[in-house]
């Protein structure tokens, strides 16, 4: 039965463990109402509750969200995931998602990155206690441990944001945001927007 209160709040993942652990994160949050799980889309019309204002989605079952766009337009998704290269997440926000997920997240991150994303903002955790990966079809590696406000920047990089932009949006000085650019391209193993991009170019 779904909780009331707040705005609702759905997971989608194929684990019924993880989809429990999710929603007991949220339960008596008087800011969430928590409509349930389920592990698949095509089970999202058993839920109660009409459609989720957000949706925790496995990443893998990320496609077969975005292919029915009438049922989820409203619906702010944040992407679950066990795979945090490079070519993932810009993928992510290609799609329109509003975050993204590391399994790595610890609970109180995730808390704070729901409620973010209920306010309007986004939410990347790229799972900075992972070992370093080789970028996809680079043999680059890089170093995604980033601090939050590097994986905030990282976030406006990837949606092609000025750095003039990301210094409004931020309230930081432009030089500042340069600064903690050329640190996330560093960690990220790229020389600057232009091979990040080359390098997220999607395959064949």
């Amino acid at each position: 039965m779904a909780e009331t209160g707040g705005r609702g709040l759905i997971v989608l993942h194929s684990s019924p463990l993880i989809r429990k652990a999710i929603l007991d994160l949220f339960r008596g949050d008087p800011n969430v109402t928590v409509l349930g799980g389920c592990p698949h889309p095509t089970a999202v019309d058993a839920l109660p509750g009409g459609r989720p204002d957000v949706a925790l989605v496995e990443y893998e079952q990320w496609p077969e969200v975005r292919g029915n766009r009438s049922y989820w337009s409203g619906t702010r998704v944040i992407l679950y995931s066990r795979d945090n290269a490079p070519r993932s997440v810009v993928e992510c926000i290609r799609g329109g998602a509003a975050g993204f997920v590391h399994e790595s997240c610890p609970p109180e991150s995730i808390v704070k990155g729901l409620h973010d994303v209920l306010s309007g903002r986004s939410f990347w955790h790229l799972g900075a206690d992972e070992p370093p990966q080789p970028a996809p079809d680079t043999g680059v590696w890089g170093t995604w441990k980033l601090s939050g406000r590097e994986e905030e920047i990282l976030g406006l990089l990837l949606r092609r944001r000025s750095n003039e932009e990301i210094a409004q949006e931020l309230c930081l000085t432009q030089q500042t945001v340069k600064n903690y650019a050329s640190r996330v391209f560093h960690k990220v193993g790229v020389s600057g927007r232009k091979e990040l991009f080359r390098m997220l170019r999607p395959c064949g």
